[in-house]
């Protein structure tokens, strides 16, 4: 058995109690161990919400989309010539035409004067279902595929007090008519068939859908849509800027392509930052915890400078002596990380499965807390905790080399 495990054992015993049961030991194992738990459910998080929102945002849209400059629209031989491109690429798991544009919605019934700005969408609805989860979002009615009828995002459909078999009117400026008196934009009743919720507050505040063919004669573009969306298959999702350049070499001018992670760019890279920041912030209650280890240690060696003295005259060396007290250090401080990981696990559990905290759509984006633990994350900060604890026993032991075994000797003899 090595000596220097024999003396961390008895140099845990102070006057017959265990020193790893100390009132300092134990405040410095709560320290570290808080500040695990924070760091941990923090992270868990941001994991967490990162996931949700990239799940929503490809659930209710697509992965690439393939449009023209100056808002110019795809006609039927055009889409002929990019399905056929779109067959041969390996990666494309699935695509759909749509139509999209900007106007406004008004209640026709009650509520006279309810008033929302919107997102038209009209889709296939056959196709539209092989590219995104529309159909899974529907949680009221169904999604007509024939006649002037539209599902409405739920967000939308409160601002405008209406249900299901309540019309609305849509006004787009689109195509609008012009006349002598001014421009007329275009106006068309529909009839609600269903209510959708994504759980993305921009989504539901904002989308309708209604089918191809109603939306193609609303803004007269018949056989003409505004872009092709297109799924890529489950392993390469993370690819999409690569295969949307591949596309648009095939495609060229005037076709432009763009995907999901060109679109969110700023999103997903604030998302990151903002984690980075809490990681550094909060790792810092870590530091504070590692400060007081470094008091607590150095109150060790001086409590224990007679049998430092003792080792010394016997022939122990400052490494051998360092290793007793680092060894020590290390065991109450990874006792602390330890514990922290498992408390903090046990919170993010806890988190996940009810509702404690309450969070705005509207401010947050999404409706619900969602908390991931990544085990890169726990790596982090098992990294940066025991970086922390070695780091806090630097200077005490520096001590120890100062330390005179006769002097020591001497003074606890008088």
């Amino acid at each position: 058995m090595k000596f220097q495990n024999f003396f961390v054992r008895k140099f845990f015993c102070i006057k017959g109690k265990r020193d790893y049961f100390s009132f300092n030991s134990i405040i410095s194992i709560v320290g570290i161990t808080f500040g695990v738990i924070a760091l941990t459910v923090s992270l868990a998080i941001f994991s967490g919400y990162h996931k949700l929102l990239k799940e929503i945002i490809l659930g209710v849209n697509a992965h690439i989309y393939i449009l023209k400059y100056n808002n110019q629209t795809i006609d039927e031989d055009e889409f002929t010539n990019i399905k056929s491109i779109l067959d041969t690429t390996h990666a494309v798991y699935s695509y759909a035409p749509f139509i999209y544009t900007e106007g406004m919605a008004t209640n026709h019934n009650k509520f006279k004067g309810k008033m929302a700005g919107i997102i038209l969408r009209g889709i296939d609805y056959e196709s539209e279902n092989l590219t995104t989860k529309f159909k899974e979002y529907i949680i009221k009615g169904i999604f007509k595929q024939d006649g002037k009828y539209g599902v409405i995002g739920e967000k939308l459909a409160k601002r405008l007090n209406v249900e299901i078999g309540d019309s609305v009117n849509i006004i787009t400026p689109m195509n609008a008519d012009i006349t002598i008196g001014g421009i007329i934009p275009k106006k068309m009743k529909i009839e609600i068939s269903g209510i959708f919720s994504s759980g993305m507050f921009d989504f539901d505040n904002s989308l309708l859908f209604l089918n191809m063919k109603e939306s193609q004669q609303f803004l007269n573009m018949n056989d003409q849509y505004s872009g092709i969306a297109v799924k890529l298959t489950s392993n390469e999702i993370e690819n999409a800027s690569m295969h949307s350049e591949m596309l648009l070499k095939k495609l060229d001018y005037p076709f432009n392509v763009t995907d999901w992670i060109e679109l969110n760019s700023n999103l997903f890279n604030l998302l990151k930052l903002e984690k980075w920041v809490i990681f550094i912030i909060i790792g810092l209650i870590i530091l504070v915890a590692g400060f007081g280890m470094t008091s607590v240690l150095a109150m060790h060696i001086f409590d224990k400078k007679k049998e430092i003295g003792i080792l010394k005259a016997m022939g122990a060396n400052n490494n051998d002596i360092k290793k007793i007290f680092l060894n020590r250090n290390i065991i109450i401080g990874f006792s602390g990380i330890i514990l922290g990981l498992f408390f903090g696990i046990i919170f993010s559990q806890i988190l996940t499965y009810t509702d404690l905290v309450k969070i705005e759509s509207d401010v947050y984006l999404i409706d619900k807390l969602v908390i991931k633990n990544n085990p890169l994350d726990f790596i982090y900060i098992f990294i940066v905790s025991g970086l922390v604890i070695l780091g806090s026993a630097y200077f005490p032991l520096r001590n120890i080399a100062k330390m005179d075994a006769v002097s020591i000797i001497r003074a606890t003899k008088k």
